[in-house]
């Protein structure tokens, strides 16, 4: 059991030391909601990505799509 546990952690963990690059981009910079930012993001880069990073007032968000490139 401690075996199989071992390779399926292995297999799910990401590249570790710098090796897997993450991409950015920020798909419109206010009035971003969760579910129509992850269907966006979604459909332009074919991860689940979708993000809504608050300014630092946290008053608006931000649709912000990151992912492996």
């Amino acid at each position: 059991m401690f075996f199989f546990f071992f390779l399926l952690t292995a297999f799910l963990l990401p590249e570790v030391n710098g090796q897997v690059k993450r991409c950015v981009e920020t798909l419109y910079p206010s009035g971003c909601t969760l579910a129509d930012c992850g269907q966006k993001c979604y459909e332009r880069h074919q991860q689940i990505s979708g993000q809504c990073i608050g300014n630092e007032s946290m008053t608006n968000y931000a649709c912000v799509c990151v992912w492996s490139c």
